[in-house]
This record gives C-alpha cells, sequence and structure tokens, in this order.
C-alpha cells in the first residue's frame, strides 16, 4: 500500500466517522425535540382544563412522590411559563438539528465526491 492510498484511506474513514457522529446527533436533536414538543402539549392540555375551574379551586402540584397545595392562579401561571420554556428550548434544538442535518449533507456529499475521484483515477 503506497503512502498515497493509505493517506487516502484515512480521509475515507475521517468522512465517515463526520457522517456518523452527524447522523447520530441528527436522531439525538429530534428526540429531544419531540420530548419538548410532548411535554408543551401536556402543559397546554393540563393549563386548559385548570382553566374552567373557579379561581378559589383548591389545586394541588405534584412534587416527586408527593402533593403539595397550590393556588390556581400560580399554578397556571407556572404551567404558562413552562409553554414558553419549552417553546425556546424547541426553537434553540432547531436551529442545532439544522446544523447537523448540513454537516451530515456536507459529509455525504464530501464522501460521494471522494468515491467518484477515486473511481475515476483507478478507471483511468
Amino acid at each position: 500500500m503506497s503512502i498515497n492510498e493509505q493517506a487516502l484511506g484515512k480521509i475515507v474513514h475521517d468522512l465517515q466517522s463526520k457522517l456518523q457522529e452527524a447522523t447520530r446527533m441528527v436522531a439525538s436533536v429530534q428526540a429531544q425535540i419531540q420530548t419538548r414538543d410532548r411535554e408543551k402539549k401536556l402543559s397546554v392540555l393540563t393549563n386548559k382544563e385548570l382553566s374552567s375551574l373557579a379561581p378559589e379551586t383548591v389545586t394541588y402540584k405534584s412534587v416527586g412522590k408527593m402533593f403539595v397545595q397550590e393556588p390556581l392562579p400560580k399554578l397556571t401561571g407556572e404551567l404558562t411559563d413552562r409553554v414558553t420554556e419549552m417553546d425556546k428550548d424547541m426553537a434553540a434544538l432547531d436551529k442545532k438539528r439544522i446544523y447537523w442535518e448540513r454537516n451530515k449533507t456536507e459529509a455525504q456529499g464530501n464522501l460521494q465526491e471522494l468515491i467518484k475521484q477515486i473511481q475515476q483515477h483507478q478507471g483511468a
């Protein structure tokens, strides 16, 4: 194996590693987005149900394995804040997803270009 072939093999290996990492990160970020979306939907539905109650209704908030009495306006405020926080998190995660998808596409393109050049060189 010549030095040129060794260098070429290292480049291919590096591009494959970059592609695998980008693919893994895209999947991870998408899973995080789905989790945040589920949490947001749960908070919205809970807030909707609580809005139908009278303001003086006794409500409880889950804290670990116990429940703590919480005034209804404070509880709905916390849920509204949680929805806002989830929206911000999802926006940041979407930017990460776009970044990793761009890296993945770039690595795929570079790898395909390199393979095409190798095939052309071997055919010549």
